[in-house]
């Protein structure tokens, strides 16, 4: 298996086409398509499955194309790392769990105040397994073997557009059972939290929409679709059009942490810790 080979399964999974993915990597459409077949000659399986004109991953190939992406991506992040290193610069690698608000602040002061500092930025809606890969994880877990501080402590309540529900003054959640709500996907830390907590107060809810991205979340609330659980703080991008109510059932609220993997940090590490603090508590 080489690496060729893993560029022409992506393209061709990303076009759905041999004749597209031939294009895009400058080699020819039987190239293309027997670079295919001895990647699947050596896995030893089907990796697409053919309708008319198309290529469609099948199961298998599906699990294949998240390891493999995973990997490249991981790849091209070790070459960037490389040769910043080799232009002086040093790079800082940080994921987002959360607080993907704040991301644009923290990138505008480090380009003010660290120049020379290249930032590695990824988000995910939750946390995976090879975390030691980052610098800086902010996320609202505390990640095992890694030192954690907390960022912010926050509310978390209800959200709707005004005057789009005829809800009464209550602060109780089982007076707000009968209306559809919003909310992020199952797999997303939040929404995770948000689960646990109305499974141990017994209060079923009907999350009619969901989605993995909160800027998603945030326009169907202010479209007026449903009724959302909003961090107070950290979405801090909700408008004025929006009614957030506290829920008096119970405190619900959630901790953001930044976590890191080194147990000594270099000066431009401590620098970049400082303004990400500086950012959150502001």
């Amino acid at each position: 298996m080489n690496f060729s080979h893993l560029y022409c399964f992506m393209s061709v999974a990303t076009h759905e086409s041999i004749t597209l993915a031939a294009k895009e990597l400058f080699i020819s459409q039987p190239a293309a398509s027997k670079s295919i077949k001895q990647l699947e000659n050596e896995l030893g399986v089907k990796l697409f499955d053919r309708k008319g004109r198309n290529l469609k991953l099948n199961q298998q190939g599906r699990i294949f194309f998240t390891y493999v992406s995973d990997s490249l991506e991981l790849l091209n992040r070790g070459i960037s790392t490389v040769k910043s290193k080799g232009r002086n610069n040093t790079m800082i690698n940080v994921l987002f769990t959360v607080g993907s608000p704040f991301i644009a602040e923290i990138a505008v002061r480090i380009k003010e105040k660290m120049p020379d500092i290249q930032l590695n930025i990824r988000q995910q809606k939750n946390l995976q397994k090879d975390l030691k890969q980052f610098d800086f994880v902010i996320s609202s877990q505390q990640i095992r073997d890694f030192s954690s501080i907390p960022l912010l402590t926050e509310p978390i309540e209800l959200g709707w557009k005004k005057n789009s529900f005829e809800i009464t003054d209550t602060n109780s959640l089982i007076d707000f059972v009968k209306f559809d709500f919003v909310s992020l996907s199952d797999s997303t830390e939040l929404q995770q939290q948000i689960s646990t907590f109305l499974d141990n107060i017994n209060i079923p809810l009907n999350f009619k929409y969901q989605s993995d991205e909160p800027a998603t979340v945030r326009q169907l609330i202010q479209s007026g679709l449903g009724i959302g659980f909003i961090p107070k703080i950290s979405w801090h991008h909700i408008d004025d059009s929006i009614e957030l109510r506290k829920i008096d059932d119970k405190n619900l609220q959630r901790t953001i942490y930044l976590n890191t993997p080194h147990t000594t940090l270099s000066l431009e590490q401590q620098n970049f810790k400082n303004e990400v603090i500086d950012v959150f508590r502001a």
